[in-house]
């Protein structure tokens, strides 16, 4: 309660790469791209994470994830839009321990900088989306699902360069 430390209703607590760590001031689970070409704690920049007296924690860290991808949509270029599923779930925890939440909305920032990108992108994101999706138990553990969310990302690639080239 607020009242019974001072007004205090928001902490912030370090968290770091999210890895076990001894200077970790908080547990957080081994939450990982499991498409991933990288490891999140590889790539991700170590923050603090945001407590509040409801038990909400936000957990926000800026870097790059690097995805190994089945693309889709190659075969109307170059007016494609590609598609790029990426998989997040926890490597050891099951759905007893921890349960993933989509967020139905802004979890994701695209060139959120005024600095970030470059002037001229051969793709820009179109559409970004997100659902839980939850894995069957392993017959030995029969009360243990898997749950991870997927992010479906699509790309619009910018066409104008090809038709010139074509036409020059």
């Amino acid at each position: 309660n607020p009242q019974d430390y001072g007004g205090v209703d928001t902490i912030y607590l370090w968290v770091g790469s999210g890895r076990i760590t001894d200077d970790a001031e908080i547990w957080t689970p081994d939450i990982e791209m499991w498409n991933a070409d990288v490891a999140l704690g590889d790539t991700l920049t170590p923050t603090k994470a945001q407590v509040t007296y409801d038990g909400t924690i936000f957990w926000s860290r800026p870097g790059h994830v690097r995805p190994t991808c089945k693309f889709d949509g190659l075969e109307n270029f170059p007016f494609d839009k590609l598609g790029c599923t990426m998989e997040f779930g926890s490597w050891s925890h099951s759905g007893l321990y921890w349960r993933p939440v989509p967020s139905g909305g802004n979890a994701v920032t695209v060139g959120a900088s005024l600095t970030a990108g470059e002037i001229f992108n051969e793709f820009s994101v179109h559409k970004i989306t997100s659902e839980e999706y939850v894995y069957p138990p392993f017959p030995a553990q029969p009360e243990s699902d898997w749950p991870v969310i997927l992010f479906h990302v699509r790309f619009q690639r910018a066409w104008e360069p090809y038709l010139r080239s074509f036409f020059a």
